[in-house]
This record gives C-alpha cells, sequence and structure tokens, in this order.
C-alpha cells in the first residue's frame, strides 16, 4: 500500500513523456502525443475490441486485454519509443528497444509493491504475447497509431501497407477460432475505414444521417 503514493506521482509523468518516435513520420515536436494520452485510447479501442468479440460470442479476458493496454509502453517513461518505420529498416534495433524496455520494467516493477511479480508477468506476456488477450491488445496499439497518423495529418500510402501487413499477421496468431473470424471481419473493415481521409465532422455527419 505504501508504495502506491510514489507509483501514483510517477504515473503523472506519462503526461509529458513524449511519443518522439513518430518524428520519423514527419510529426513535429508540438504535434507529439504523449504517453499518457496514447494509453487511454489504446486501452479504450482495445476495451472496445474485447467488448465486440465477447458480445459476438467470442472468447475474450476483458479485464486481461485492459491491463495489457493500462501498461504497455510504462518503460518507455525511461526512454526506449521507437519509430515502427526504424524497426523495419534495422531489425537489431527492435531486439536491442525490446531488451531495454524489459530492463525498465524491472525497474519500474519495483514501484509496483505487492503486485511487482504481477506487473513483470503482464509486461513480460506482452512483449512476447502468445495468448488471444494479448495479441487483441496488440492490434488495439496499432490501431491507435493509425488513428493518431490520421489525427495529426501524417498519415501516408505507407502507412496502409505496415497495417496491412501487421494486423492481419496479428489475427492469424490468435487461437480461438471464432474469436479470430469476429476480430478478421472487424479488422477488414476498419483498415477500409482508416485508409480514408475523413475529417470528424465527415464522422459526425455520418451519424446525424442514421
Amino acid at each position: 500500500m505504501k508504495n502506491l503514493p510514489d507509483l501514483f506521482r510517477l504515473l503523472e509523468l506519462t503526461r509529458t513523456q513524449p511519443q518522439y518516435g513518430y518524428a520519423l513520420s514527419d510529426v513535429k515536436s508540438y504535434e507529439l502525443s504523449n504517453l499518457a494520452e496514447h494509453h487511454y485510447l489504446v486501452t479504450m479501442i482495445a476495451w472496445q475490441l474485447a467488448r465486440h468479440i465477447k458480445n459476438q460470442g467470442g472468447v475474450i479476458d476483458i479485464q486481461k486485454v485492459l491491463e495489457y493496454a493500462l501498461i504497455h509502453d510504462l518503460g518507455e517513461l525511461f526512454g526506449g519509443d521507437i519509430s515502427r518505420i526504424y524497426v523495419e529498416l534495422n531489425k537489431r534495433a527492435r531486439v536491442k528497444a525490446k531488451a531495454f524496455e524489459e530492463e525498465n520494467h524491472k525497474f519500474i516493477g519495483k514501484f509496483f509493491g505487492e503486485d511487482e511479480k504481477y506487473f513483470r508477468k503482464l509486461a513480460k506476456e506482452m512483449l512476447d504475447p502468445k495468448t488471444d488477450e494479448a495479441w487483441i491488445f496488440k492490434m488495439a496499439d496499432y490501431m491507435e497509431c493509425g488513428h493518431f497518423l490520421r489525427y495529426s495529418g501524417h498519415y501516408k500510402n505507407d502507412d496502409d501497407d505496415i497495417l496491412g501487413k501487421a494486423l492481419p499477421k496479428m489475427i492469424s496468431k490468435i487461437r480461438n477460432k471464432h474469436t479470430k473470424k469476429v476480430i478478421k471481419e472487424l479488422t477488414d473493415y476498419w483498415l477500409k475505414e482508416i485508409s480514408k481521409d475523413k475529417s470528424s465532422i465527415d464522422v459526425l455527419k455520418r451519424a446525424g444521417k442514421k
């Protein structure tokens, strides 16, 4: 219990830690997202993906999906954000960045008190996804990146290619057949929608016509 005030203070730092990996996507410093915003949005997207799967009769542990989403980039409080584009160009950098993130998780895990082992277990499962819950969270992470690039006006044709390859690859790892079917249908639709250059006003107008 006594660890919580210090943990909460550290969590506040997520407000000011920028996602500087977006710099290689031509995102200017004043446009950068931060960890707090990213964590909230990934968690919201992950929650809706998991709820949709559950509502359609799929098998998913919603709480576990949310836990992955809530903690997934906490290690980046101490640095380590890396561009998806750079990762594709330099595989060795990805390995080193992952090792750095694991080390950061060990350090920040100390602030979770009695939940230190649980936090580190979640972090390990998240970095090396094997469960359906981990893959669904991972998809939410990628989707949020796509939406941020759309929002900031930096979405490119290459992003269609990256998302179009990455998300189906994640879906192929999902074990439950019905869950896989449900998330594939949703993802196919999402990929078509994210490729359209629509404004928030366009979205609101479409809702108003229903």
